[in-house]
């Protein structure tokens, strides 16, 4: 969990002005419970979430992995509530339900539309205080476990943080085991194990229930009361964090696997809360990697090219914390990068941060303070983790301004203090044959540049407006004024529909290069400015549009659509450039390679699409890279800038006349049209294709069930995203049956996926060894039901809540409205087309689902792909 972000979020919530939204207020049970209430009027949605102070740290020998599952456990079932039913009755009721566990804590929340707010929060304290912990449903759920514990073991990422961790603390440390446990603890746990952890640790005054959104706390309060006022009265025991143990460092691990992309974890251990060097330690983190001006993006990444990616965070738990830098990199230069991050890393206390590094991570602190407070899940998870584990939420609110009063000389010497050779740990993760270092090369280039770095001593909502422009670019304004943001697309026909196979991956490098520089500014002059106002401006490519996103304070809206429009007319597409985006895809390649989920998607698309553009590798292929040049980039910009058939989409605190003058004036002498691609439909499957990928180091089976599906204009998308509601989430067909009554897999998922040409319907599984035969059954099982016979009324009306649900739950951005309005625009629906989806779902009957199924889902138009052992 990186704390900066974390404690970033809730500040602003207390902090800036709360228009809609009431302060935050705590209550007391008689059993000793905390409860927090946040009205929040923004939206017709609420948020409910338990959060229990035990997580896998509170663990003794013989539990490891208990508190995962429990949190498993928990929603299968209670005496009111039989296995299976707590997620379907609250997907029912347009809502979302999930958990999670962490080292210090786990948290269980629902978020559902406010008309649903009693029974939502009906089933999850019932799920929380009563679980039943059936004996049938643990043994089922433990195979669902053992099958995520695998799933994290075919992961590079995964493989490798759980072996920094261990490095960094010892593996006999909490923090140094991973929080699920391995096969064989979670095998040996029993239900009087359960019960006894649950007895221990699920009590009232060690537990904090969180409540944010559209409700009146008045007539709350009381539901709460009863929903939560049986729970265990008692004190939980008192838990103390061992100390660590592990060998004075520098510590070396390397990991030498069939990996294409290297990657590498460089750890200092640190102080955790409540330590003042908390502070400054947070701030080195941002001005090493927040934006393309920090230390390490700049340097590392822009100027020398060593890294494709790097990150660095500063954790933050009780007592002992840790200070980490992650890299991607090519294999070849890992023996030039390592040396290079920690001397990067440590000229922070040789070179102190320069007033304009601060004021930077001063202002990207406050963005994402403002940019928090967008969903009412995400204002109760802040809310939750201050109380619990900080002391009260009321003590975040000195938080934003010790950091914004930490000095240069403060990061430095939390630096000097914290980041010394002794507490270093590093993790290398390499393909056979690549150079690494040993211990003794890593322990002295640790002390010499230690040495070196550390000399001697509520606004109401108003209606989208669209809005032709003089030039032929159409404008869609939707003032929104509840959080001070502004959200910007810009966006044209394209995409990857629009390439030919000889270019291929395109798109994807126009989307990366177009913002690296204008003719009026370099890459840097353009970032440094961006990053002076929390802003961005990046480019992306779909399937068949293309455009900038931008993301900006409503004070600096109108020089946010300047640089937009700039970078839209003026790209310079620099040499130098193109080629760092061109090293950026060739490392996205590589990942892909190294991912096996990545890597079944990757062939299940050529399979269901053939030579259809949407069945190549959006990101291309190595050797078709190597050839795009600038002059490619040029034509492509040129066919999409317009401004005729070009939709400038604008969410957010702005007058919609003021706006359009800007548009005006700013896009004016464009001249152009741009027309959607002429690509033709797939060819159609006329007999099943089965393709079978073996991977011998993989330790489950990747599957993937599809078929050719209805285009985003297509009237029946409706049916096709109301099936896969049918079918998804934890009261869907698939999770009841095939996860929680087989046992077949952590995951299950079914899919659809619409673009302007053509869409795909399917499902996806990941399985252990020897469940391969038994789920590929299951999933035709599964789509032979859907053909057969309609869904019950019961089926349908759960699947068109969580349908709608989960859709004006996806809506609350800023941004996630404006790229819909654009999009939808663009495809012909209109830009308020999303307005009309409730009514279009609704109107769907058992019977449309049904007919569409059978005109979908052919047993002739199969396509089945699996990758594994």
């Amino acid at each position: 969990m990186r704390i900066r972000h974390l404690l970033a979020a809730l500040l602003v919530l207390l902090a800036l002005p709360a228009l809609a939204q009431a302060a935050p207020e705590r209550h007391k049970l008689a059993n000793g419970l905390t409860i927090i209430t946040s009205e929040n009027h923004e939206a017709p949605v609420v948020a409910f979430q338990v959060w229990v102070k035990a997580g896998s740290a509170y663990e003794t020998k013989g539990e490891y992995g208990i508190t995962h599952l429990i949190e498993h456990m928990i929603f299968k079932g209670t005496p009111t509530y039989p296995a299976g039913q707590m997620a379907r009755l609250i997907e029912a009721l347009g809502g979302e339900v999930n958990a999670y566990t962490t080292f210090d804590h786990t948290n269980y929340h629902v978020t559902a539309s406010s008309l649903h707010a009693p029974q939502a929060l009906a089933i999850l304290s019932d799920a929380v205080a009563n679980a039943s912990f059936d004996p049938d449903e643990l043994k089922a759920e433990k195979e669902v476990v053992v099958e995520e514990i695998r799933m994290n073991a075919d992961d590079p990422a995964r493989r490798r943080s759980r072996e920094l961790q261990a490095l960094s603390y010892g593996p006999d440390h909490p923090y140094g085991r991973p929080v699920l446990g391995s096969e064989a603890s979670v095998r040996a746990i029993t239900r009087q194990n359960i019960l006894d952890y649950r007895a221990k640790w699920y009590r009232a005054p060690n537990m904090v229930v969180v409540a944010v959104g559209d409700f009146h706390t008045a007539e709350l309060l009381p539901l709460l009361q009863r929903a939560f006022g049986g729970l265990d009265s008692r004190p939980a025991p008192e838990f103390h964090l061992p100390p660590v143990q592990a060998a004075p460092g520098p510590r070396l691990k390397i990991m030498r696997e069939k990996v294409r992309q290297a990657a590498l974890g460089v750890t200092w251990l640190a102080p955790g809360l409540p330590s003042d060097e908390v502070y400054p330690l947070d701030v080195a983190a941002a001005l090493l990697s927040e934006g393309r001006t920090s230390r390490l993006y700049s340097q590392l990444k822009e100027k020398r090219g060593l890294v494709d990616a790097v990150d660095a965070s500063n954790f933050t738990p009780q007592g002992q914390g840790l200070f980490e830098i992650e890299a991607r990199l090519a294999p070849e230069k890992t023996s030039h990068a390592w040396p290079a991050l920690i001397a990067e890393t440590l000229s922070l206390a040789s070179q102190p941060p320069s007033g304009a590094e601060l004021k930077r991570a001063r202002v990207g602190l406050t963005a994402e303070f403002v940019r928090s407070r967008e969903t009412m899940s995400g204002q109760a998870r802040l809310l939750g983790y201050f109380e619990l584990l900080r002391g009260g939420f009321e003590k975040s609110a000195d938080y934003l301004e010790r950091y914004r009063q930490v000095d240069s000389s403060q990061v430095a010497q939390a630096i000097r203090a914290n980041l010394r050779p002794e507490n270093m740990s590093m993790v290398l993760q390499l393909p056979e044959g690549a150079e690494a270092p040993d211990l003794d090369s890593l322990s002295a280039l640790a002390r010499k540049a230690f040495a070196e770095a550390v000399p001697p001593a509520e606004a109401p909502e108003e209606a989208a407006a669209k809005i032709e422009l003089n030039g032929g670019l159409t404008l869609i304004v939707k003032p929104q004024k509840a959080v001070p943001l502004v959200s910007l697309v810009l966006a044209a026909p394209g995409g990857q529909a629009a390439e030919q196979a000889s270019l291929a991956g395109l798109s994807q490098l126009w989307a990366r290069a177009v913002t690296r520089g204008t003719k009026e500014r370099s890459f840097e002059q353009l970032s440094q400015e961006l990053e002076s106002m929390a802003g961005s401006i990046n480019g992306f490519s779909a399937r068949s549009t293309a455009g900038l996103t931008g993301s900006f304070l409503a004070q600096d809206w109108r020089r946010g659509i300047e640089l937009m429009a700039e970078v839209w007319r003026e790209p310079a597409f620099p040499p130098e450039q193109v080629e760092r985006a061109k090293e950026e895809q060739l490392a996205l390649l590589r990942a892909q390679e190294d991912s096996p989920v990545a890597r079944t998607f990757k062939a299940f698309r050529h399979l269901v699409y053939g030579d259809h553009p949407y069945g190549r590798d959006p990101l291309g292929t190595p050797e078709i890279l190597a050839a795009l040049t600038r002059e490619d980039l040029v034509r492509a910009m040129a066919k999409v800038q317009g401004p005729k058939g070009v939709v400038l989409s604008v969410v957010g605190a702005v007058e919609p006349e003021e706006v359009r003058v800007e548009a005006e004036r700013l896009f004016a002498g464009l001249h152009g049209q741009v027309s959607p691609p002429p690509t033709p439909a797939p060819q159609p499957i006329v007999q099943p294709r089965h393709k079978k990928i073996s991977d011998p180091k993989a330790k489950q089976t990747q599957i993937v069930l599809g078929f050719q599906a209805p285009s985003a204009n297509d009237p029946r998308r409706y049916a096709m995203e109301l099936l896969e509601a049918l079918l998804g989430g934890q009261g869907g067909r698939l999770f009841r049956d095939l996860r929680d009554q087989r046992s077949l897999a952590y995951a299950v998922q079914p899919f659809y996926s619409a673009s302007w040409h053509a869409g795909v319907f399917g499902m996806y599984m990941a399985v252990g060894p020897g469940k391969q035969d038994e789920a590929l059954k299951g999933l035709a099982e599964h789509i032979e039901l859907l053909r057969d016979g309609p869904p019950s009324e019961q089926e349908v009306a759960r699947a068109k809540s969580y349908l709608l649900g989960r859709e004006a739950i996806g809506l609350q951005s800023y941004a996630a409205q404006a790229m819909t309005m654009a999009v939808d625009e663009l495809l012909g629906l209109g830009f308020d087309n999303y307005q009309h989806t409730p009514e279009r779902v609704q109107a769907l009957s058992a019977a449309d689902m049904q007919q569409a199924a059978r005109q979908v889902l052919l047993p002739t138009g199969e396509a089945r792909l699996t990758l594994g052992p």
